[in-house]
């Protein structure tokens, strides 16, 4: 019988090296398997962070001997547009432009909001470039900082130096102005004096050295990032993005990492354990009568498609694919859960998991009605599925190898979900569904 357990600063010592060596044994195995890449191992250290951290959860499932056999982290809160915002994927481009130009009655206020929130920006830079020099008395500058950083690692997104300048600027902001001011910032976050200028139609002549260096800095962001591909977006999407453009990293919650045995990897456990941590996200964040929707988002690694069928199992079927850090590239899923759709979707949640997984902690009544809903959803869902898989290995030769296992996967699920309905059926006399 499968235990859930959350981890806690009490409980933590218990579980923390178990969950700690499940991480390497998953990471050996998939590179073994020449899936190197698709798993960056959560750290020990880091692990305790999320236990210790008030926005961050840890569950894991556990045999009868208290055993870990699956780990999953649950993130909300991280500091805006840092490494971990996958929000900001959304919010970029021509598009989130406009999108920001057409909340506005009139360009002047635009202007305006654009200027205001600029200057405001140089501010939070002279904050976050005086904190990081200050802890790095060894460093000569920023510029000389990024130069070495580049150098070493090639430009990639999660570095020491730009991490710590997003943290400290967003962590200014937050401080020292109010929401309407950390909402503008959010907006327009990616405004530089280049845009200022065009706005305007004039160039902003003889600007002081706070401006030339915050500029400097910026252009190694656009120009690296944007040019070498750290935000570069393949693919437009194929749904409407605006409706994830109210998503900040207040309102969104992270799928981080779910993790099984290798030998016996078990999707069901990783959808339950990922469930218990959205469903404590999710209450926890509705609480607030001023929160009024929820995004859920993950990002995963497109060959790996344990990952894929978990997130897209809770509704993360909107996805990109970008390139997050040089040669990285990824999908970030996303879905929106409004706020008077979250008890339905935590209720459909726990239905699918007790129907599929025989997970009914609390031993709720599952309707005939509902579990013949819940089969033949997903037996759609795997028939479409491994039609795509099949047509993927054949058009393109970088699948052959890893689908074919997951091909037959999917014909013993499809079986078996069909079998399952059938016996439902048999059972109910041909009689109609009704809840």
């Amino acid at each position: 019988m499968v235990k859930v357990v959350e981890l806690t600063k009490e409980n933590e010592e218990q579980y923390l090296d178990q969950i700690a060596n499940l991480e390497q044994i998953a990471l050996e195995t998939m590179k073994k398997e020449g899936r190197e890449g698709q798993l960056f191992a959560t750290g020990k250290e880091d692990i305790s962070e999320y236990v210790h951290s008030d926005e961050n959860t840890v569950i894991v499932a556990t045999d009868e001997h208290d055993t870990v056999e699956a780990a999953a982290y649950i993130t909300q809160g991280q500091k805006p547009f840092t490494y971990n915002d996958i929000t900001k994927y959304f919010k970029y481009g021509e598009d989130y432009k406009q999108y920001v130009k057409s909340q506005y009655k009139s360009g002047q206020a635009y202007k305006k909001d654009m200027l205001e929130t600029y200057q405001i920006k140089i501010k939070a830079f002279e904050y976050a470039k005086n904190r990081v020099l200050l802890e790095h008395p060894e460093k000569t500058g920023l510029k000389a900082w990024l130069t070495t950083e580049m150098k070493e690692n090639d430009f990639h997104e999660k570095s020491e130096l730009r991490e710590k300048i997003n943290q400290y600027m967003s962590q200014y902001i937050i401080e020292n102005y109010d929401e309407d001011i950390q909402k503008k910032y959010e907006r327009f976050y990616w405004i530089n004096a280049e845009d200022i200028s065009e706005e305007f139609e004039k160039e902003i002549k003889n600007p002081n050295e706070r401006i030339q260096e915050y500029e400097r800095f910026m252009q190694s962001e656009y120009e690296e990032i944007l040019k070498h591909g750290n935000l570069k977006i393949y693919e437009k999407p194929e749904f409407d993005a605006r409706k994830y453009y109210s998503a900040n990293t207040k309102n969104a919650i992270e799928l981080d990492t779910y993790i099984t045995l290798p030998q016996d990897r078990n999707s069901g456990l990783a959808r339950i354990i990922v469930y218990e941590g959205i469903k404590k996200h999710m209450e926890r964040h509705f609480q607030n009568p001023k929160n009024s929707e929820i995004f859920l988002c993950s990002t995963l690694h497109r060959n790996n498609l344990s990952s894929k069928y978990v997130s897209e199992f809770f509704g993360l079927t909107d996805s990109l694919y970008v390139n997050r850090r040089k040669g990285r590239d990824r999908e970030v899923h996303i879905c929106k859960i409004p706020r008077e759709k979250g008890m339905e979707y935590l209720t459909s949640m726990s239905d699918k998991l007790a129907v599929l997984y025989g997970y009914n902690p609390n031993n709720k009544h599952i309707s005939d009605g509902t579990r013949k809903k819940v089969l033949e959803e997903q037996l759609q869902y795997e028939e479409k599925e491994h039609n795509r898989l099949v047509k993927v290995r054949a058009t393109d030769k970088k699948f052959s190898g890893i689908n074919a296992k997951f091909i037959d996967s999917k014909l013993q699920k499809i079986k078996k979900l069909r079998e399952q309905i059938q016996k439902l059926s048999l059972n109910r006399g041909g009689e109609n569904y009704g809840e």
